[in-house]
């Protein structure tokens, strides 16, 4: 009960419910055998995450096992039978996600004894490669062709009525291939928003001509 007499409300249930640390080997066999099974198989605790350590005290495995006394119990006869002397146990939840934390168990200490590749999500190393390529190309425009950018931010701009407005009519047809009086006609259909004068650039494809045609106006 809190101190207040209202009940404290209970947050998620935890991943790790509980854990058995630094558990030798001779706990498995011999004398202690049966005794500390019973303990294990007397818990409601099965489900969960494993780690064996060899006699030096370093990570040589990490598993996980829906029935953890039982997968140990084969970890005594299999291929790492004679690399481990030690281990720990953590008994994880129902809402843990086994497969996901051994992998970032794998993936971060890099057990020798694990042999397959962690199942951690996606690799993102491919996306990582192409951007630094990506990087390395601009760099090497931005010495190469300094102009590049400048023509890129160009072209990323916009076609806007006054832009528009402070260009003579002149220029725009040479740019556009059409005579000023076809730029008359697209101008005086919607003076005060240029409206299809800019429909007629875009469909005519002619738009990045008349960005360009706007910076060097504005250049000059």
């Amino acid at each position: 009960m809190h101190p207040t007499g209202k009940k404290r409300k209970r947050g998620p249930e935890p991943l790790v419910l509980s854990h058995l640390r630094g558990i030798k080997r001779a706990l498995l066999e011999g004398e202690t055998r049966p005794a500390f099974l019973e303990y294990l198989r007397r818990t409601d605790d099965r489900r969960g995450l494993y780690t064996l350590y060899d006699g030096n005290g370093r990570l040589h495995y990490a598993g996980k096992a829906s029935d953890l006394p039982r997968r140990l119990d084969q970890h005594l006869n299999d291929r790492h039978a004679t690399r481990w002397d030690e281990m720990t146990l953590f008994f994880l939840s129902n809402s843990a996600d086994i497969a996901e934390l051994e992998g970032l168990i794998v993936a971060a200490a890099k057990p020798p004894g694990n042999k397959q590749k962690p199942k951690i999500g996606a690799d993102r190393r491919k996306e990582l490669r192409r951007f630094l390529k990506q990087d390395a190309i601009d760099q090497i425009d931005q010495v190469v062709y300094p102009r590049k950018k400048e023509r890129e931010d160009v072209l990323s701009g916009r076609i806007t009525p006054k832009k528009l407005k402070g260009i003579k009519q002149a220029k725009l047809a040479s740019v556009l291939g059409v005579t000023p009086g076809r730029v008359s006609q697209l101008v005086s259909a919607e003076p005060n928003h240029y409206t299809v004068l800019r429909k007629y650039i875009q469909e005519a494809g002619r738009r990045d001509s008349v960005l360009l045609l706007l910076q060097k106006e504005k250049m000059d």
